[in-house]
């Protein structure tokens, strides 16, 4: 079975403080730089499928770029999202898990939101996992930016967008323009190399190549459930490494790109899950991921524009483990292959309206969940096919100079479920040059995956093939304010109902596991967010939520904090270009299967030598600076029912050069 997840007082006061935050949009240019009305002009692609200024979308966006990424050192996609306000990850050793405005299953696999890749889907087939880790498709190397889509996207993306849309946006070949070679050196050994080409060929066309691997023995860590002579005394080295490999390539000429992803993970279980047998080095979890998608877009006018995409993809999933006495090694597996087509169509059709319509359609041709034993008892074998189909239209009419109403809605077809029909309704008022107030409407849906449906493993997991999508209701409103050219102010208020949660639950503390539909969930809640930017070249982001997640019996959500604060400060050195990225969070207690983690705080450093005419670019960063302990919600599990949290790292540091030829 695949494992799900389950003293601070100096850097709280850092904390409190300097408040907290999360980076907001910041374009290659630096925002020093930009007049008031470029900042409102931010570019997104992702909030409804065509480009608009962030200022003009009804939801609320972040883009992050390149430059916040070295600025502060982020290692994954889940440290990104981590410092965005409204976001915060959990970690079981294993896989790295977002949760969003006060909602965090602990034994959710990142299903409810959607992960894009340059507009392509990479939620796979078998758990429609969206990988934010050292387990992701793409180094962050190779990413221009990310834009952060907040809220329900059902209406044009379908299911899984229930609390918003992530897409990754890779550098093109003329950002690269040549040669690049990088080194990272981690805490424990762990090392990383990367090689990307980027050129432009005379007939136009653009490569753009890379590779990187990572190689890394992981933390010697202390399980104190498994603290008795016959398990080490809860000891284990060795255990908690990880190997990685990546492959990305896109050819790209005029408007027709195809491009090609693969990678590999081998990430060591140090944690004894599901009853596998504890500080076994052979305890692991191999992640294959792959695609081919081929981009089509071309001008039928100079206010209509078509896109295709075709594409493949394919995932792979396996997890030894020694089980029994004497032991036996157990392999639990599965595979995903799929493939798929969508078209879109964006067009004005007057100067007051903007047309976005498209179709969709994914064949899972291969959906298999494998258990076996050494050296060929097969304990369980489901095989399944099934597809989903989706048509959506979305109108922007700019009822006046300083209002734009927008309307949407999407239809999806899918194998043994019934259709959903995703509305959104939203609108956009520009009260002054300073001033933007949006409030969004909508409803979203997220499908049972093959995984809750089908695995069931005697004594410890049930299938349920009676599983129903779960549906969301969101209102949202918020305003966007600017004081002047270099201070902005942001506030978000809203209220979501979930229903038909999909949720893992166990009849009995010593029971087999099941995924049902257990009922209604309701939240709301408030996010603040401060920028500044001063003349000098300082820079400031500052974020605070509130928030408030319940079932239908008033109970406290698990894994879900009242409160977090977040702060991310820049500042220019006089030396050499250096800038100094100073990064705060601080996390709110949340409730466990049977107690709750404390609250805590961290801070990270990271000094950056930007990249000069010599050709060099360095940083160096030191994480969980004061070397605080603090804990994550483990999901419930049968094997280990007196664990109910995970330790996470202490004090570590990444030393990072590139150089560019």
């Amino acid at each position: 079975m695949r494992i799900a997840p389950p003293a601070l007082p100096r850097s709280r006061l850092l904390l409190l403080t300097l408040a907290s935050c999360a980076p907001v949009a910041q374009g290659a240019q630096e925002l020093t730089e930009m007049s008031l009305d470029q900042l409102l002009d931010i570019p997104v692609v992702s909030a409804s499928r065509f480009e608009q200024k962030s200022s003009e979308t009804p939801s609320t966006v972040s883009v992050v770029t390149q430059d916040d990424i070295r600025q502060y050192g982020w290692r994954t996609l889940g440290e990104v999202l981590r410092s965005l306000r409204g976001f915060y990850v959990h970690y079981d050793r294993g896989y790295e898990y977002v949760g969003t405005r006060g909602f965090a299953r602990p034994q959710d696999f990142n299903t409810r939101v959607l992960l894009l890749v340059d507009g392509h889907r990479m939620n796979d087939a078998v758990y429609d996992t969206a990988y934010i880790g050292t387990d992701s498709i793409i180094d962050l190397d190779l990413v221009d930016h990310i834009e952060v889509i907040r809220g329900p996207g059902s209406s044009i993306y379908g299911s899984n967008a229930l609390f918003g849309v992530i897409n990754v946006v890779t550098r093109t070949a003329e950002q690269v323009n040549g040669v690049e070679v990088g080194a990272r050196l981690s805490s424990h050994s762990t090392v990383e190399g990367r090689a990307t080409l980027g050129t432009r060929f005379e007939n136009g066309a653009g490569l753009l190549a890379s590779i990187s691997g990572m190689n890394g023995t992981g933390p010697d860590l202390f399980f104190p459930e498994f603290d008795s002579p016959q398990t080490n005394n809860g000891q284990t080295s060795h255990t908690d490494y990880t190997r990685q490999g990546r492959f990305f390539a896109r050819l790209s000429q005029e408007g027709l790109s195809l491009t090609a992803a693969a990678s590999r993970r081998n990430k060591g279980m140090p944690n004894g899950g599901f009853g596998g047998a504890f500080d076994d080095r052979g305890h692991t979890q191999i992640d294959t991921q792959a695609y081919v998608d081929l981009h089509y877009t071309r001008n039928l006018a100079a206010d209509t524009e078509l896109s295709g995409r075709a594409f493949v993809a394919d995932y792979t999933y396996s997890m030894p483990a020694l089980y029994g006495t004497p032991p036996v090694r157990n392999y639990d597996e599965a595979h995903g292959s799929w493939y798929g087509a969508e078209m879109k169509l964006v067009s004005a059709l007057t100067a007051r309206n903007k047309l976005v319509a498209g179709l969709e359609h994914q064949r899972n041709r291969i959906q298999r969940l494998t258990n076996r034993d050494e050296p060929d008892v097969i304990n369980f074998d489901d095989r399944r096919q099934s597809e989903r189909s989706g048509a959506f239209v979305q109108n922007d009419f700019q009822w006046t100079s300083d209002l734009k109403l927008s309307l949407g809605t999407r239809y999806d077809w899918m194998s043994r479920q019934a259709g959903q029909l995703s509305p959104r309704l939203g609108a956009v008022y520009r009260s002054s040059a300073q001033t933007v107030w949006k409030v969004q409407y909508g409803s979203s849906f997220r499908a049972p995956n093959s995984y809750e449906s089908n695995y069931g493993f005697p004594g410890t997991q049930r299938a349920n093939p009676d599983l129903r999508p779960e549906t969301i209701k969101t209102w949202e409103g918020g305003v966007e304010h600017y004081l002047d050219s270099q201070t902005r102010l942001l506030a978000t208020a809203y209220m979501y109902r979930l229903d038909k949660l999909i949720d893992q639950i166990s009849e009995s503390r010593t029971g087999p596991l099941q995924y049902v539909n257990s009922g209604k969930t309701r939240a709301h809640g408030i996010e603040l967010e401060a920028e500044r930017l001063w003349r000098s070249g300082v820079r400031l982001r500052t974020s605070l939520d509130l928030q408030h997640a319940h079932d239908n019996r008033g109970n406290d959500l698990s894994n879900s904090p009242r409160t977090s604060a977040k702060m991310n400060l820049s500042v220019p050195l006089p030396w050499m270009s250096l800038r100094l990225g100073a990064e705060g969070q601080w996390l709110a207690s949340r409730r466990t299967d049977s107690g709750r983690v404390p609250s805590y705080g961290i801070a990270n450093l990271t000094l950056l030598r930007p990249m000069a005419g010599d050709g060099w670019e360095w940083s160096a960063s030191l994480y969980n600076v004061f070397d605080n302990r603090f804990y994550d919600p483990a999901a419930y599990d049968p094997g280990v029912p007196s664990r109910d949290r995970f330790a996470q790292d202490g004090r570590t540091f990444r030393v990072r050069a590139v150089y560019h030829f």
